[in-house]
């Protein structure tokens, strides 16, 4: 299921890419934070890379509220892109897949898959506006 998890207590391991409305504060699995497996947040990832320059995968990174609306921004891009039904092996050059077998897993169910994103984009673009009303910064908390 490609979505967001917005509660912690049913993550299971640590595998998981966490979203925090703050600053890092020295901890990790907050209830007011969003989660993302690594193969849903790998879809985005592409995202991150091109607007927050030092985005690192394994780092937390604090990133302000003018950036998260790049962000939004090219989140709706790609969303876009999504919607136009585009050539499934296409993809590649929009979305990221970070293991070797993320494309292929994705293209085993491209409808139901490709729907499912577009949701979670969806969800996130929400998620990012409600909570940058109310904090200067939204870190992502990496690997």
């Amino acid at each position: 299921m490609i979505g967001i998890i917005y509660d912690a207590s049913t993550l299971e391991g640590s595998c998981y890419i966490e979203v925090f409305p703050d600053k890092y504060k020295g901890e990790c699995w907050n209830t007011s934070s969003i989660f993302f497996t690594e193969d849903n947040f790998g879809y985005i990832m592409p995202v991150f890379e091109k607007c927050y320059k030092k985005f690192d995968y394994y780092a937390f990174n604090e990133i302000d509220i003018e950036t998260w609306m790049l962000i939004i921004t090219e989140l709706e891009k790609m969303k876009q892109y999504l919607t136009d039904n585009p050539y499934p092996h296409s993809l590649k050059d929009v979305l990221g897949f970070p293991f070797t077998y993320s494309e292929k897993e994705f293209m085993e169910n491209y409808d139901t898959n490709l729907k499912q994103l577009i949701s979670m984009i969806t969800d996130f673009q929400s998620w990012i506006k409600e909570k940058s009303v109310s904090t200067k910064f939204i870190s992502v908390l990496g690997m």
